[in-house]
Parts: structure tokens; C-alpha cells; sequence
């Protein structure tokens, strides 16, 4: 195997090959600490050698020159010492007598002897001291010592060395085979899944051990395998089967609800039609009782609203809205619509918003329901005491803490406080009423809304509930798709009958439809009456009426497929359309054609101003700036349904263009928008000629701070909310504008 340098620094090398380096790296080393030794021990050895050699030739040389420094004989003295003119590693010698004078000296060796150590040696005479005798000699050192075995021990080393890797080279194949056959068996099992493969067994007694040991594992996976299969189906089933029982009981709220609502439609609608005549009769006494119908009535409108809620839910069909929207004004709506409620039992009602609470982007609505439970429960269950609503920002989450002084919960009655139709105790339901329902269903739209609720409770001292949701909650609504629509028959024409504006209502429900009829006359118009979708649309062929007030659940031809069918229907599209139904997917309607979306029990009060607002035509050119394609077409569909001319553009620098080429009397834009953005066309449009210049509405899902406040006063009308604005709604906001534009001089928010 070739082994990369990278691999030597980092580590990374197979263990094979780790094994092969390792065990030459060892013996390499072994070799060149012994190589050392040996160069080590030779030279000492030849160092002592030469140390006695030079005493013995020093012994000589004193034993010659003794008698000549005792007498003063320099002649002899010189001939004694010139006696090691033939040994090349001694240089020089020099004689001194007892006073340290200089007798003899010979050094005709210096230039050959090389590197020179001077040594003395003391001359005796009879066992005293005469003088002394210097000699300069050459010590072989290391490096001389090492250049003489070099080759010796360089040769030796490879053999040594080669011999070292062939060992380990064998070792690591006898090593290696068996966990290569195990390695390989572990391959196959990976890429097959099949837990039967076997090891061979191993003629090594240590190996053997480890083959039978995997065997062993095998069988109990495979084995455990088959039982973790069968478990799984099983699971799957009940899983399945736990999902339809859930859908089932789901469908089967939903359908109750619906029914139920049906006929609760019709109480409140005709008991508010009866106070009325009565009060006109002087039946005060009646009156009354019919007042206690309605409210029983709502009462369980309001239980059936809760449990639609939280069936839909529980069925994965509730949406949200995420918009932006600034937290303290739904949080001021939130404290207006509980004021009555706690002043009802004597309570001080208090709010306290912490500065980095700012904007949020998520479903305001549902945030509204949240408190409004919270709020509500935390009124009902205190009395003559305080209720305090608290918001604070937390990293990117938004906390709110509803704390009151009421009853309280006991530890035992906090574990099942979040169960559907559970109040505290039977006691409690009798007293304060209530369906149970309300914090189950804050308690999903928690969830829903990125966050959770947690309660703290102390009996007799009161309760605190902290609502935590997402500030910036980013989803995006999947598209329904819309049923296919037959073609349908042609029913028997039908005619107007007088001069005044013409409304079609579609629905399958008999006092449903004989209600809204009723609301209709009273509105000024005639009313037509289908009994489904079928029917309905054949007769809005024919009469081609004013308005259409249409129902969702309908057997055979749905209202959705209606809102379809006359969405594709050039001739029907100018065609106002009302959804009223007990389904309060407004969004769905909303996108699917129609011009507003109510609910039922209709709110008699609005649908009159809607009747009103469809019952004259209207004039005049409106330019609309949206760079949302389906945004613009709502906007166009609403403004043109009430008689108005449009145009649609989705940047800023189409609109100046198209006010150049022609004279509009509405421009309806959004703020944020390519090339030229909103502010810049406004600013562009307050600066034209008055009698020219376009009346401005701003349509936006932006929240505007101070700065953008001010850039925008005095040039626009009216600013509205993006969010849940119906095609309707907005076209009244030019109907007024057109009857009377004083009313709109200067900003409104």
C-alpha cells in the first residue's frame, strides 16, 4: 500500500500499514542506539589503550633521562628524548629539571601526530623527584573512530532492517486474514441485509473465538430482526388505525358542528327579527323571554364554535395568517374587550407592555384568542380583585403572563387543566359555567404558533398563565385544489320583477335561505332563491343578479366549486359574491373569487352595509400598484364588481406611466414593491397638479414605524391593513372616498 506523506503527519494510516511502520521504526532504532554503543565502547577502549601505551614509552623515556637531568647532561638528555621520532601520534616531548628549566625537547612529529593532549609524567631518581617530562599525543576521537566502522555498520543495519520488515510483513498477513474474512463478511451483510452469512470457522484458537463470537451476534440480530419486523407492522397498523379513528372522530365534530349551527343560525337570525317586531308590539314581557332564547342561543354557538375549533385542529385543517402586525395594538383590543367583563365582577383590569415588545410577524388572530381565553377565564374566576396582563420580548420569543387574584387551582386539577370539556371541578362548572374548551384550545394555538402555555397556580391566592409564542413565524399556506365542476343543466328563467337591484342566495338549508331572503327585502332588494349549487348557478346565468350570497357545504355542487365556476365565467365574474356559511375558511373564499366572507349566525348589521354598499354602481377610473399577482387580481375583482374602470401594474415605475398616459381618480398601491417602491410613488403623486392628482390608498402588510408615519401624512386618504382584507372591504373604502372625500382628507391608520 502506498502511503502518503499527508498520512505519516496527520496519523491516518491504515492499521496494517501502522503495524509495518511501527515495527521498522523500532528495529531502525534499535540498530542505531546499538551502532552508537559500539562507536561509544570503541572509543573507550581506545582511548585507555593509548593512555597506557603513552605511560609505558613515558616510563622508559624517565628511567633513560634521570642520571642526565640529575647531572646536567643536556647531550644525553636530547638522544633519549629524539627516541620517539618513530611513533607518528606523540608530536613533542619536552625534559624539565627540578627549577622547571628546560633540558631537552624533540617535536619532529607535530605536523603528522594531528590534534595533540599534553601529558606529564614526573622524572624519579631513586624515588625523588628530579624533574618532570611533557608530552604532546594524539587521541583518536569519534569522528575518526565512527569513519572507521561507518560502512560496517551501515551494512549492517540494512540487513538488519530488510530482515525487520519481512517479519513484519508476515506477521501482519497471518494477523490480518482472518479479520480480512470477517471484514469481507461484514461487507456482504451490509450491502445484502442478510443476517445469515457465517463465518468459517478458524484454526487459531484466539481467532476462532472472535469468528464464533460474530456467528453468535448474527443469529441473535437476525432473530431479532424478525421480531422487530413483525413488531413494526403491528405498530404500523395500530398507527393507522389510531389515524382514522382520530379523522373519524374529527369529521364526525365537524359534521356536528356544522349541523348544529344550521339551526342555530336560523334561532338567533329569527329571534332578532322577533325582538324586533315585538318591541314594535309593546310585548316587553315577550321581548324578554326572546332575549333569553337569543343569549341561550349564543351560549351554544359559542360551544359549538370551540369544538369546530378544536376539531380542526386535532385534523391538521386549521391555518394561520402570518402577517406583521404591532403586538400593543392587538394587545389594547385584547384589554377593551375584557373590560366589560371584569368590571362585571369588580375587578381592576391591568396592562403593562415592556418596551422591547415591538412588531410581530404571525397570526394576530389566533394571538387574540389566546389572551381573550386567558383574560376571560382569569375575570370569571376572580372577583373584586385584579387581573394583570403582562408582555415582554424574550430573544425571539414574545412572552405574555395573565395573572389574577380569583380562586385558584389545586396541584391535582393543574394535571388535567389542559383536557377538552375539563374545568377544574363539577363545582366550579356549576358556578362559573363554561365549557372546558377554551384553554385546550389556547393551548393548540400555542403550539401552533411556535410557542407552548404553562400555568402557576397557588389555591386561594390566584393563578398566573404564560403564553410564549414565535415573534417572527415564517409559514406558508399550501394551495387547495379546487374540485372539478360538471356542466351544468339550465334550469327555467327567471326574471326581475321590479326596478329594484336583484340578489341571488344559494343554499340548501330552507330557513337559512328564507332568513336572508327576509334581510334582503328589508335591504331594498328582490331576492331569488336556488337550492344548491346546481341550481344557482343556472339561475345567476339567467338573471345575472346584482349580488350572490352563497353557501359552502352543499351537497352534489359544493360553494367552492360555484366560487370556480363563476370565476370562469366572463359574464358572471362582475358579479358581486358573498360567501355565508358556517365554514370560517375566509382565506380560502377570499382567494377562490369571493367579495367577502361572513359567517353564521350573519351579524344583520353587516350584511345590510354590505347590501347597501352592492345596491348603486360606481364610476370612475382606479389604478391599482400590487406586485403580488393574485393580490392584484383580488383588488381588481372588488373594485370592479362595484362599477369602477381598472388598471393593474406591479412596480412603481409602470404606475407613473400609466398616470401619464391616462387620468385616474384612485390610486390603490402597496408600499414595498420593485423599481420604484411606494413611498417613492407617493411622494411622486403628491407632488402632481391638484387638479389632476390621484386620491392615494395605501394597501399594505407592513407595519409602519414614526418615520414612515410622517413621510406618508397628508399625502394619502387611508392606510390599510393587507391582512384580511377583503376585496369588499376595500371597495367600500373607495365608495366612501368617492361620496365623500372630505371624510378622508389627511392620514388615517
Amino acid at each position: 500500500m502506498k502511503v502518503k506523506p499527508a498520512q505519516l503527519l496527520t496519523g491516518q494510516l491504515p492499521f496494517r500499514t501502522l503495524l509495518t511502520v511501527v515495527t521498522a521504526t523500532a528495529v531502525a532504532f534499535a540498530l542505531l542506539l546499538s551502532c552508537l554503543g559500539v562507536i561509544g565502547l570503541q572509543y573507550r577502549g581506545d582511548r585507555s589503550n593509548a593512555e597506557r601505551r603513552y605511560a609505558q614509552i613515558a616510563r622508559v623515556i624517565t628511567s633513560n633521562i634521570g642520571a642526565a637531568i640529575l647531572f646536567g647532561d643536556r647531550a644525553a638528555a636530547q638522544e633519549n628524548i629524539a627516541s620517539v621520532s618513530g611513533i607518528s601520534d606523540i608530536g613533542w616531548v619536552r625534559a624539565f629539571d627540578r627549577e622547571g628549566r628546560l633540558i631537552a625537547e624533540f617535536s619532529g612529529n607535530v605536523a603528522e601526530a594531528g590534534s595533540l593532549e599534553e601529558v606529564d609524567y614526573p622524572v624519579l631518581v631513586d624515588g625523588e623527584h628530579q624533574g618532570e617530562l611533557r608530552m604532546g599525543v594524539h587521541y583518536r576521537g569519534l569522528g575518526e573512530i565512527a569513519a572507521e566502522i561507518t560502512w560496517i555498520a551501515l551494512g549492517l543495519f540494512m540487513v538488519c532492517l530488510v530482515m525487520a520488515l519481512i517479519v513484519a510483513r508476515w506477521l501482519g498477513v497471518i494477523g490480518f486474514r482472518p479479520l480480512d474474512r470477517l471484514l469481507e463478511a461484514m461487507r456482504r451483510i451490509t450491502s445484502s441485509g442478510d443476517f445469515s452469512i457465517r463465518l468459517k470457522p478458524e484454526p487459531d484458537p484466539d481467532f476462532h473465538t472472535i469468528s464464533a463470537s460474530f456467528n453468535t451476534m448474527l443469529a441473535e440480530i437476525e432473530v431479532r430482526n424478525a421480531r422487530l419486523s413483525d413488531t413494526a407492522a403491528e405498530l404500523l397498523q395500530a398507527r393507522d388505525e389510531a389515524q382514522e379513528a382520530s379523522m373519524a372522530k374529527s369529521q364526525f365534530l365537524a359534521n356536528m358542528s356544522h349541523e348544529l349551527r344550521t339551526p342555530l343560525n336560523a334561532i338567533i337570525g329569527y329571534t332578532d327579527v322577533l325582538q324586533e317586531e315585538l318591541v314594535e308590539a309593546g310585548l316587553d314581557r315577550s321581548v324578554e323571554d326572546v332575549h333569553w332564547i337569543h343569549s341561550s342561543a349564543r351560549q351554544l354557538l359559542t360551544l359549538i364554535n370551540g369544538i369546530l375549533d378544536l376539531s380542526k385542529i386535532e385534523a391538521g385543517r386549521m391555518d394561520l395568517e402570518v402577517q406583521e402586525f404591532a403586538v400593543a395594538e392587538v394587545l389594547r383590543e385584547v384589554t377593551a374587550m375584557l373590560d366589560p367583563i371584569a368590571t362585571r365582577k369588580g375587578n381592576m383590569l391591568h396592562m403593562q407592555i415592556d418596551q422591547s415588545v415591538g412588531k410581530a410577524v404571525s397570526d394576530s388572530v389566533k394571538l387574540r384568542q389566546c389572551l381573550l381565553n386567558l383574560g376571560s377565564n382569569a375575570c370569571k374566576f376572580t372577583e373584586n380583585g385584579h387581573v394583570f396582563i403582562l408582555a415582554r420580548a424574550e430573544e425571539d420569543d414574545l412572552v405574555f403572563s395573565v395573572s389574577d387574584t380569583g380562586i385558584g387551582i389545586t396541584e391535582d386539577e393543574l394535571n388535567r387543566l389542559f383536557q377538552p370539556f375539563v374545568q377544574a371541578d363539577a363545582s366550579t362548572t356549576r358556578r362559573y359555567g363554561g365549557t372546558g374548551l377554551g384553554l385546550t384550545i389556547t393551548w393548540r394555538f400555542a403550539e401552533l404558533l411556535g410557542g407552548s402555555i404553562a400555568v402557576e397556580s397557588v389555591p386561594g391566592e390566584g393563578s398566573t398563565f404564560t403564553l410564549r409564542i414565535k415573534a417572527d413565524l415564517q409559514r406558508q399556506a399550501a394551495d387547495e385544489e379546487a374540485a372539478e365542476l360538471i356542466a351544468l343543466p339550465v334550469q327555467a328563467a327567471v326574471q326581475r320583477t321590479s326596478g329594484r337591484p336583484l340578489a341571488l342566495i344559494v343554499d340548501d338549508e330552507p330557513s337559512a335561505m328564507q332568513l336572508l331572503a327576509r334581510l334582503v327585502d328589508q335591504a331594498g332588494y328582490d331576492a331569488i332563491c336556488a337550492n344548491g349549487g346546481e341550481e344557482g348557478l343556472a339561475m345567476a346565468q339567467q338573471a345575472k343578479p346584482d349580488l350572490i350570497l352563497l353557501d359552502i357545504g352543499m351537497p352534489v355542487v359544493s360553494g367552492w366549486q360555484v366560487l370556480e365556476a363563476l370565476a370562469d365565467d366572463r359574464h358572471l365574474l362582475s358579479i358581486p359574491t358573498v360567501v355565508v356559511t358556517v365554514d370560517d375558511d375566509r382565506r380560502r373564499a377570499l382567494a377562490a373569487g369571493a367579495s367577502d366572507h361572513l359567517v353564521k349566525p350573519v351579524d344583520r348589521t353587516e350584511l345590510t352595509d354590505i347590501l347597501q354598499q352592492y345596491s348603486s354602481r360606481r364610476t370612475g377610473k382606479v389604478l391599482i400598484v400590487e406586485d403580488d399577482l393574485a393580490t392584484g387580481r383580488l383588488h381588481e375583482r372588488g373594485i370592479a364588481q362595484m362599477g369602477y374602470e381598472t388598471k393593474v401594474v406591479d412596480n412603481g415605475r409602470d404606475a407613473l406611466a400609466a398616470l401619464e398616459s391616462a387620468n385616474f381618480g384612485f390610486v390603490v398601491t402597496d408600499l414595498r414593491m420593485p423599481h420604484i417602491d411606494g413611498f417613492q410613488l407617493i411622494e411622486t403623486i403628491s407632488a402632481m397638479p391638484e387638479v389632476s392628482r390621484p386620491r392615494v390608498i395605501v394597501v399594505t402588510g407592513k407595519v409602519l414605524d414614526e418615520d414612515e408615519t410622517r413621510q406618508l401624512d397628508g399625502k394619502v386618504m387611508r392606510l390599510l391593513s393587507k391582512n384580511g382584507l377583503s376585496p369588499r372591504k376595500l371597495a367600500e373604502n373607495l365608495a366612501r372616498a368617492s361620496s365623500d372625500p372630505m371624510a378622508f382628507h389627511g392620514f388615517a391608520a
